[in-house]
């Protein structure tokens, strides 16, 4: 397709789409529900360092549970035979302390439950994801010590930014797998291949990504996608917060998608921590650089961190405001077990955040998730559509879901205070209409001279819904998707960064930094130097392309010392309307 000398690429349409309609949902099996008694072994609900009973046979008897809250996806904690007694204070409940690969845990349950599970799944239309575990086995494993060649030399991290130790040290002690060894390689594949066979999941999560070498990642997964077919996922845990590392990892490794730590992050400093609104859309700018961020894996915890209810000091709407940010945004919904019931705690120093599941399906919250799933299924552009940025200040946010034949708009106010947003709408809407009702909240969105206004309480939202037919919005959407594959299409303009000091020293060089390429993406290389045009003021002037949503902090070197900018990022916006300067402040303590 060709718009002004620009190709936009195509993506191939393939089975791995559908996973962009999905609602996935972890269940730690041993939290979750205990429907077999016989198989416990010293479970104890008050041990949260101990099994509290859950299994298989539970995870049967509430799949209705999960049908009713409209999951779609689930992804279970791994089952396979674990250490068979604790270490130290520790039980092996989580099920990452592998002892033999091939068979099931018999405190989790039996084989054939596991494949009674995968054919209520189907019959459910719900897909599966296992739990992979590669990196590394359960302390004292047998396998271990039959086969010490097979595992790295006894030595732990010590240095947690170094990265030969990160892939080559044991995390916390446990047995070290030598990933680069062929024998290791073909071990994995063999593993792999055989629970395909015998449950036939939709995909893989891949547990500890940042700890394994990419050439191990490379040829499992290729091995893994021929044998599970061209819709199969392979959703790997790369624990960082940094879009150019997760991105150089999604493309190296052949993965199908990655969690999105970058988001999650974001969203618990915007949500959680009430930091400024337009990070989230500098955030999903980056977007452009994915392979498809359709497919990342969205999520507000998991059972390695704090529970965002916790994050959010038990704040009810701030924790609300993250759900629908959550099920709004593009990418693949995760919920942890017990998201749907405000389930709460802190990771350390002991796993509040591993607490029992709680099933009540009159929890005011439960409804709350519930209802948000229910209509972004109902909604191809929620699902799929492309997100398109339409206003962002400190404390709200508009944005777009757009696809040829749909349109949302969400609105979010994450201020305490009622305010009411009026901003330009860069969408016709179909039909004409001066008003909108919110499809989700109450409030009603007015629409005139090519501009949208709408008012709301303290941390709310609203999704307006317009009426749409098929290839309504394709004009729109093409001149949108044109500007995200080549951000310079719509313009480019220059802005001068104008920071104001009260005092450095006088042989300071002074540079400004960014998530932006034109401000060295962070790379403290390849900064930004700045002018010194007054005793107190410092320039620089960039060119950005129109649109571009951006963050960035000055700093400065003096005799060979490295000094940062208090404070918080400040966040800029390159608009054809808006002022020439971005100011930057820097208050110092001399």
């Amino acid at each position: 397709m060709l718009f002004l000398g620009l190709m936009i690429p195509r993506v191939e349409a393939s089975g791995i789409d559908d996973w962009k309609d999905q609602i996935l949902y972890f269940v730690m099996i041993d939290r979750f529900a205990n429907g077999n008694p016989a198989n416990d072994s010293e479970v104890d609900q008050n041990d949260l360092q101990g099994f509290h009973g859950g299994d298989l046979a539970g995870l049967l008897k509430n799949l209705d549970y999960l049908k009713d809250l409209g999951i779609t996806g689930l992804w279970i904690s791994p089952f396979f035979t674990n250490r068979p007694d604790r270490f130290f204070k520790h039980q092996p409940y989580h099920g990452y302390w592998v002892h033999d690969f091939w068979s099931v845990d018999s405190r989790f349950g039996e084989e054939r439950e596991l494949i009674e599970l995968r054919e209520q799944l189907t019959g459910m239309n719900m897909k599966l994801l296992l739990d992979m575990v590669v990196n590394h086995m359960g302390y004292d494993a047998p396998f271990a010590a039959a086969n010490p060649d097979w595992f790295n030399p006894p030595l732990d991290i010590i240095d947690w930014n170094n990265p030969d130790q990160l892939c080559n040290r044991r995390i916390f002690g446990l047995p070290d797998f030598a990933s680069q060894k062929p024998v290791v390689k073909t071990f994995f594949r063999l593993v792999a291949r055989h629970w395909l066979e015998k449950l036939q999941p939709d995909g893989f999560r891949l547990d500890a990504v940042k700890h394994v070498p990419l050439d191990f990642w490379r040829d499992f997964n290729s091995c893994a996608a021929r044998q599970g077919g061209k819709k199969f996922m392979l959703l790997g845990e790369y624990l960082n917060g940094d879009p150019q590392a997760m991105l150089e990892i999604w493309r190296s490794g052949d993965f199908t998608s990655l969690f999105d730590f970058p988001l999650y992050y974001t969203m618990k400093e915007v949500f959680a921590e009430g930091g400024d609104c337009r990070k989230l859309a500098s955030r999903i700018y980056f977007d452009r650089n994915y392979p498809d961020a359709g497919l990342l894996a969205t999520f507000l915890d998991n059972h390695d961190l704090d529970r965002f209810i916790t994050s959010c000091g038990k704040d009810q709407k701030k924790y609300r405001l993250a759900l629908a940010y959550l099920m709004t945004s593009r990418g693949i919904p995760t919920l942890c077990y017990g998201d749907e019931q405000g389930l709460e705690g802190a990771h350390d120093p002991l796993p509040y955040n591993r607490r029992s599941m709680q099933f009540d399906r009159n929890n005011d919250l439960f409804t709350f998730t519930r209802d948000l799933i229910c209509l972004r299924k109902s909604s191809d552009a929620l699902r799929r559509g492309m997100q398109c940025h339409i206003y962002a200040d400190a404390t709200a946010c508009v944005y777009g879901r757009l696809t040829p034949d749909s349109l949302a708009i969400i609105a979010i106010n994450n201020g305490e205070e009622p305010r009411r947003i009026d901003t330009t709408l860069p969408f016709n809407v179909e039909g004409g209409k001066k008003v909108l009702d919110a499809a989700f909240g109450s409030a009603r969105a007015i629409l005139r001279d090519g501009r949208l206004e709408t008012f709301l309480p303290g941390r709310s939202f609203a999704v307006f819904m317009p009426a749409s037919s098929p290839g309504f919005y394709e004009k729109t959407f093409r001149h949108w998707q044109r500007r995200f594959y080549h951000e310079k299409a719509w313009g480019s303009r220059k802005i001068t960064l104008k920071l104001k000091v009260d005092y450095l020293p006088e042989k300071a060089e002074v540079f400004v930094i960014g998530n932006a390429a034109e401000l060295g993406d962070w790379n403290i290389k390849q900064a930004l130097p700045m002018q010194k045009v007054a005793d107190d003021e410092y320039e620089a002037v960039i060119k950005m392309p129109l649109g571009k949503i951006f963050e960035c902090k000055c700093f400065y070197r003096n005799e060979g010392e490295t000094i940062w900018q208090n404070g918080d990022n400040t966040v800029g916006e390159i608009i054809a309307d808006g002022g020439e300067y971005l100011h930057l402040s820097w208050k110092t303590m001399q």
